[in-house]
């Protein structure tokens, strides 16, 4: 005779992840196994309060920057690309612009919130965690001025509900600005002085629970994060900046169907770092007006938004953002 656990073994979950039950656990509205299906729910932080601490610090030649530190003078807390201080007014405006044209898109906005405001980075949300088809994981950085962020990352994801599959520890490291999903199956990740290989091997582990293969792409030593040379904007096409990534990998790119935008060099750095929307529109820095002549000639629409001030904080339009929720595609 069949004892108890064994007439209950016939219910086992052998694959919580490919099982019907995960969502019925945790539901369906979260998820991110592409870089341009239509955006439902995005992440962002707008800029205020914790700025103000900047005035703190001091501009320095080797930086080229103004840094924030530690009282003790140990520790980098951030910086501001520029002598002057961050008009925080503006930066605001040009925020709250961008917000208005997700909510046209018809994508519900999070906003991601420190109650002490000690953290001053914050208005780059990419950075905190990668979406996945079945969650999230929590990244690790490898700067101080970041180190809070996880925490207060975690405490939202718990709260909407979004599962945490996992978290890049100890000595690893990896940022969100440096992770694309390609697609359901196929992941990218940039190797740079942010990401390093002990980050790189934990996130594979964690990709594979989920069929996922990564594809690891060594960055120059100038740039942090493949977002500033590499972004899809339609389903088989990607803005890249050829003369910041591999050969080998543009053309793996290309043998996979992809059409190649060139982003010109001639225009800002962060040029590149733009959001699709949904398949074919992007959301654009105004500052990037030869590289979005590109993308419209290859048949992708663009909204501009200017972000100067943003800028100066070390990122862009994808920095700044991070999809919760995002369409399949075909």
């Amino acid at each position: 005779m069949a004892t108890l656990q064994m007439y209950m073994d016939r219910s086992r979950i052998d694959n919580m992840f490919t099982s019907e039950v995960y969502g019925e656990v945790w539901g369906n509205e979260f998820g991110v196994d592409n870089s341009v299906g239509k955006i439902r729910k995005i992440l962002i932080h707008r800029p205020g309060e914790e700025l103000k601490q900047l005035a703190e610090g001091s501009y320095e030649e080797e930086a080229g920057a103004r840094i924030l530190k530690s009282r003790d003078g140990k520790r980098i807390r951030n910086y501001f690309k520029s002598h002057k201080l961050p008009d925080i007014g503006l930066m605001q405006e040009q925020h709250d612009r961008m917000a208005e044209i997700l909510r046209n898109n018809g994508i519900e906005i999070f906003y991601l919130e420190d109650p002490s405001y000690y953290w001053t980075n914050l208005t780059f949300t990419r950075d905190v965690a990668l979406m996945l088809p079945k969650g999230v994981v929590l990244t690790r950085f490898a700067m101080y001025f970041h180190q809070g962020d996880t925490c207060i990352t975690q405490k939202f994801m718990a709260e909407q509900g979004i599962p945490i599959i996992g978290a890049i520890q100890g000595r690893g490291t990896v940022e969100g600005g440096s992770f694309s999903m390609l697609d359901a199956h196929t992941a990218i990740v940039g190797r740079s002085v942010r990401i390093n290989d002990a980050g790189i091997e934990q996130l594979r582990t964690l990709l594979s629970y989920q069929d996922i293969e990564l594809i690891v792409v060594d960055m120059p030593a100038y740039y942090i994060h493949l977002d500033e040379a590499f972004l899809p904007v339609d389903k088989d096409k990607i803005l890249v900046s050829t003369f910041i990534l591999p050969h080998w990998f543009l053309k793996m790119l290309k043998e996979r169907g992809y059409q190649l935008i060139e982003t010109d060099m001639e225009d800002p750095m962060l040029t590149n770092n733009c959001l699709a929307l949904e398949p074919g529109k992007v959301l654009f820095s105004a500052s990037g007006v030869k590289t979005r002549k590109n993308l419209e000639k290859a048949g992708v629409e663009t909204i501009p938004v200017d972000i100067s001030e943003i800028n100066r904080l070390g990122g862009g339009i994808h920095c700044s953002t991070l999809p919760l929720w995002r369409m399949p595609v075909s």
